[in-house]
């Protein structure tokens, strides 16, 4: 029987939490065949992982797909990731002759630690 996306999500968050590898509360690869298991569903489809991938993002974890398995990481496990300096940000900006706004509807990032 499928579970809801919310229930699967919540049992990823769960998993987390859990000690195995030696390690506890740090990021674990779960393989397609084990999420489908958990879902209780055949097939993952789009959006089954976009719907966990949601209720994930929405309390700091992150479902993140591979070709061979996937990754359940938290936010906090990232901030000190280098970041994209702006100058080569600009190198790369898709110009097209329109003029770019400063308010193009994106969020802005913030982050704390600054």
């Amino acid at each position: 029987m499928a579970r809801a996306t919310a229930e699967t999500a919540s049992i990823l968050r769960e998993l987390y939490d859990e000690e195995f590898s030696g390690d506890e509360c740090e990021p674990y690869q779960i393989g397609w065949d084990q999420l489908r298991g958990i879902a209780g569903v055949e097939r993952l489809t789009g959006d089954i992982i976009a719907n966990v991938g949601k209720l994930m993002l929405d309390s700091g974890y992150a479902l993140v797909p591979f070709d061979n398995f996937l990754l359940v990481c938290m936010e906090a496990n990232y901030r000190r990731t280098r970041k994209v300096p702006a100058r080569l940000v600009e190198s790369y900006l898709a110009v097209t002759g329109e003029t770019l706004l400063d308010d193009d509807g994106d969020q802005e990032i913030e982050d704390d630690d600054v």
